[in-house]
């Protein structure tokens, strides 16, 4: 993959610095020294320090403030600019090479944070009259000139380019086609694209601008081949989305596919690619198949895809087989020595899913240990014990972890309000009524509008919790169906409800334990259209749990022994 041309100046300079340290009259103090060390191992941070403290004691020392301007320019503040500026006045005429690189960065900034065309021009001029030999001005002004649409002087600049002695003819030949193609012209631009592979065949960038060409010509075989082969360079995020891309067209989708599934079979690492086939299966809607690649994946991985099968099994509501995977997962991430908060989130979210699939006792007696376990009582554990005795219809308990835990857990109007729900269900109606009240004062309403709406539900206010949820949709039609279903139920409005759930389910939820202990939603219990729908999805869920429990059992079997003999 190629580096910014940011990094290709740095390592150019550092590389002035350590061979040619007294032709470039670069100084050897020890900031500016151990600095330019610092930079070299991408310490960014204490590289500008040290700058900083060098020019506090040689402010006339026009090196540092050039390395200053360019980490700037990289970490796009204006201040590069004033920086650039004080090293174009302040290094040796006499060093042109470093001169010339900072009227080149210096012109990157008249563009970047002025969008000053005609200065930047004028520096890029200054920088190519000074330091005669070097491709980079010709390059930057080429680049951009195609962004300008000039093809005819980005062309002029690139071939100025390729006369330099530092130029890499690869990149010249890759925007010459980067040129042809922004013009339309792609048959022109694989033919640089082809030149430039002549000096780099390991570029991935080249071979994902030749698919691109490709596929504008409407050879769509190879442009995924190139895209494979970019893909099967360095495996990088680049080249992945790519070629994902690519198969998200339904006509391409299974070529891409059958591509790839070649290369398993050549490859002595099949993982990215089984990875790849998952996540073009998942885009497709395809969870079957999706799940199948992402558990091959696993098997061929030198560490398991655990956290990855938990999230998929999770999120098609396999609660039992997703547990499992999750407890996998934390084992994993135990003998790993993973740091603390991934191994306390694996756990947790385990003992979350023991308590979804059905299993409350355990998850309860879980959430207990590991609460009791803390050194300092944590609030998000709390937090999962305190609902899973709430819904478990354990009241009692859950106030008593509710007192017990009262100072870390009312944080939120949110918890607040969870708060009330308790000491309802445990018969203090006048604690309850102050819980819902303090969540519908205006600031609430203002921070957490949907926990306002709710609280006044319950304290009867129904007219105008209504109007405050209609205001809220009208402002942002953007809305949490499974919490809107709850308050329609709570605003004794059964049809919307209903509604607000079919739409939860259409769009994959398959939660049908939190649907139905839910005790707002237990409000349409015996309401023929919300049992018709639960019945009609879960028959639904049925058919979809059994093709992945399929797919599990065929993935995850182990191949029988041979014996002797057979």
């Amino acid at each position: 993959m190629k580096r910014s041309l940011l990094i290709l100046h740095l390592i150019m300079l550092l590389g002035i610095h350590s061979s040619q340290a007294q032709e470039s009259q670069m100084p050897t103090t020890p900031d500016f020294t151990n600095a330019v060390e610092a930079l070299s191992n991408g310490d960014i941070i204490t590289c500008d320090s040290l700058l900083k403290e060098e020019l506090g004691k040689y402010p006339k020392n026009g090196y540092a403030w050039l390395y200053r301007g360019m980490l700037y320019t990289r970490l796009k503040r204006d201040t590069a600019f004033t920086f650039l500026n004080h090293a174009v006045r302040n290094i040796p005429k006499k060093d042109k090479t470093i001169l010339g690189a900072a009227y080149y960065w210096r012109g990157i900034a008249q563009w970047e944070f002025n969008e000053d065309f005609n200065g930047m021009m004028a520096d890029m001029n200054t920088a190519k009259s000074t330091d005669t030999d070097t491709a980079d001005p010709y390059i930057f002004v080429g680049n951009l000139l195609i962004q300008r649409g000039d093809y005819e002087g980005a062309e002029r600049e690139f071939r100025q380019a390729l006369t330099k002695s530092d130029v890499k003819k690869v990149d010249i030949y890759q925007y010459l086609g980067r040129n042809k193609a922004a013009q339309g012209d792609y048959a022109g631009a694989i033919r640089y694209y082809d030149q430039a592979m002549e000096f780099d065949r390991n570029d991935e960038t080249i071979y994902i601008d030749r698919s691109q060409a490709y596929m504008n010509i409407q050879n769509e075989q190879q442009a995924i081949e190139d895209a494979t082969k970019a893909f099967g360079l360095e495996y990088s995020r680049n080249s992945f989305n790519y070629l994902i891309s690519l198969a998200d067209s339904t006509e391409l989708r299974d070529r891409v596919i059958t591509r790839l599934n070649e290369e398993t079979h050549r490859v002595s690492d099949p993982t990215p690619y089984h990875y790849a086939i998952s996540t073009i299966y998942s885009n497709a809607d395809n969870t079957p198949e999706s799940l199948r690649y992402l558990l091959r994946a696993s098997k061929s991985n030198e560490q398991p895809l655990y956290r990855q099968i938990a999230k998929m099994l999770a999120s098609n509501a396999l609660y039992d087989q997703a547990a499992d995977y999750y407890y996998r997962a934390y084992r994993e991430a135990q003998a790993d020595s993973a740091n603390q908060s991934t191994i306390d989130d694996l756990y947790g979210s385990y003992i979350g899913y023991t308590f979804e699939k059905g299993d409350v006792k355990k998850a309860i007696d879980l959430a207990q240990e590991w609460l009791a376990s803390q050194e300092e009582p944590d609030e998000s554990i709390m937090s999962l014990l305190m609902a899973f005795q709430y819904y478990n219809g354990d009241y009692a308990d859950a106030m008593a972890t509710l007192e017990r835990y009262r100072e870390i857990f009312t944080s939120t109007y949110g918890d607040i309000l969870f708060a009330g729900k308790i000491y309802r269900e445990n018969g203090l109606q006048d604690r309850a009524r102050s819980e819902f009240s303090d969540c519908s004062t205006e600031n609430a309403i203002n921070e957490e509008p949907s926990t306002a709406e709710f609280a006044l539900a319950l304290l009867g206010e129904k007219e105008r919790s209504r109007e405050l949820f209609e205001q809220r949709l009208a402002e942002d039609a953007d809305v949490n169906y499974f919490e809107t279903a709850c308050l329609m139920a709570l605003l004794d409005d059964k049809p919307m409800a209903v509604s607000y759930l079919r739409q939860l389910f259409e769009n994959g939820f398959r939660n049908f334990y939190k649907v139905e202990r839910d005790e707002d939603l237990r409000l349409l219990k015996g309401y023929a259209d919300f049992e018709a729908l639960v019945a009609e999805y879960k028959a639904l869920f049925e058919k979809e749990r059994k093709a992945l429990m399929d797919v599990l059992d065929e993935e995850t079997q182990e191949a029988p022994i041979q014996l002797v003999g057979e």
